[in-house]
């Protein structure tokens, strides 16, 4: 039966009503230790129940796939993408569905969008919860800001029609503006949750922040807001933090992050210094994201590109790799985002956060899962792998707990309790 079904799948999804996999090994945030010889049921999309191979009957209906020598992870999260810039330009419907379905087939099976025409984004979040479209599910976020942020390009044309910042997705805020019919209007594009991005205070933050919450929204922000710092976000609420760099703004509360201190741009400089610098000094701050549960969004990946192609920011990226590595020792969660366009997918942040911020194999999964879907608002149903939980997974070839690169032998997806199998 698994040969006949496998060869009709190239490229390609299939619905089965009810289907188990069997000889599996689960590796997930509740199994840092591989589980072997596991059975999976799925059925009406969900995962319907998990046990040890051979200890209990499946009915003759259920079509059955044997995985001996495979791997099954939670369905891979992106908790920081841009697809809708600009929708009319570079973001056209062509080149951003060959984007969702190529990280579909990569393993990833939700992404969260950081900003951008909430107007298209209603529309490929709902292609892609029917399955009209092979995508990860989207989940999105509405843009507030102070009004001098209006101004900058990518907010008009992601306005396009309208006017930058008096669009219900992308809205200037001030002491003036009227926060129940604001966040209400936002609510009703369909965004899952509001993103701050700059020139906020304190003040007008905690106002937001109450406000969303009152409405069932939840608020993601950059780290540093221009005036508002770290502290003044974790104490109002906010859920996740994205950009780990932006953590100075605690210790340099007057400076904008291109006039970071002269002393940190300099070439050769050692552990100790950055430790001196920067990590110790934010041991407060890491104890409160701990104590308010705010998940760090570092994308450090971002930044690595960044230094990569301009030497004179490398030190954004020790930056970005040191404060992730000493949050993460903190006990702080950290989800994988890239916020680089979808150029590169979120695998390549996982292998980073092992590679350059002291995450083991096993911290990396479960900072992308787990993490990640408690970051969007979806860890009731997704990120690990229980009974009644969505069939968001993957099944990999080669165990990722012996190297991250494992990640890329991918040999099925499933989404939504749909196969999809290249």
């Amino acid at each position: 039966m698994i040969s006949g079904l496998i060869s009709n799948l190239i490229y390609s999804q299939t619905s089965l009503d009810s289907y188990a996999f069997t000889g599996m090994t689960i590796i997930d945030a509740n199994h840092r230790e591989p589980l072997q010889h596991q059975t999976i049921l799925i059925k009406n999309k969900t995962i319907h129940e998990i046990f040890s191979d051979g200890s209990r009957r499946i009915a003759d209906t259920v079509t059955i796939f044997n995985m001996n020598g495979k791997y099954l992870i939670p369905g891979l999260i992106d908790t920081h993408v841009h697809l809708a810039t600009d929708p009319s330009g570079g973001d056209d419907r062509v080149s951003t569905l060959k984007i969702l379905n190529n990280m579909l087939y990569s393993g990833i099976t939700s992404v969260r969008d950081m900003a951008g025409d909430a107007r298209t984004l209603a529309g490929l979040s709902r292609d892609a919860l029917t399955g009209d479209i092979g995508s990860p599910d989207i989940y999105y976020s509405a843009l507030m800001a102070g009004p001098e942020f209006f101004t900058d390009s990518r907010t008009i044309l992601s306005a396009r029609g309208g006017k930058s910042g008096n669009m219900p997705y992308m809205r200037a805020v001030s002491d003036s503006v009227n926060l129940p019919r604001a966040i209400a209007e936002a609510k009703g594009t369909g965004a899952t949750g509001i993103k701050l991005y700059a020139y906020l205070s304190a003040e007008l933050v905690k106002k937001i922040i109450a406000e969303a919450k009152s409405q069932g929204m939840l608020v993601w922000a950059h780290a540093w807001l221009l005036p508002a710092k770290p502290s003044d976000l974790i104490h109002a609420g906010v859920s996740s933090i994205s950009h780990a760099p932006l953590l100075a703004g605690e210790m340099l509360p007057r400076e904008s992050f291109n006039k970071a201190p002269d002393s940190w741009k300099k070439a050769g400089l050692s552990e100790q210094f950055w430790n001196d610098s920067v990590a110790s000094r934010l041991d407060e701050l890491f104890k409160l994201m701990k104590q308010n549960n705010t998940i760090l969004d570092a994308t450090i990946f971002t930044y690595y590109q960044w230094a990569e192609n301009d030497s004179s920011v490398k030190w954004a990226y020790q930056l970005a790799r040191r404060m992730t590595s000493a949050a993460h020792k903190a006990g702080v969660k950290i989800c994988a985002g890239t916020d680089d366009d979808q150029l590169k997918f979120v695998q390549y942040e996982m292998k980073l956060l092992v590679k350059d911020a002291g995450f083991s194999n096993i911290d990396a999964l479960i900072a992308d899962t787990k993490y990640g879907a408690e970051a969007i608002g979806i860890g009731e149903t997704h990120g690990t792998i229980e009974t009644g939980k969505a069939a968001d997974l993957v099944i990999l070839n080669k165990n990722p707990l012996d190297n991250l690169d494992n990640l890329d032998t991918i040999f099925m997806v499933i989404k939504d309790g749909r196969i999809y199998k290249k």
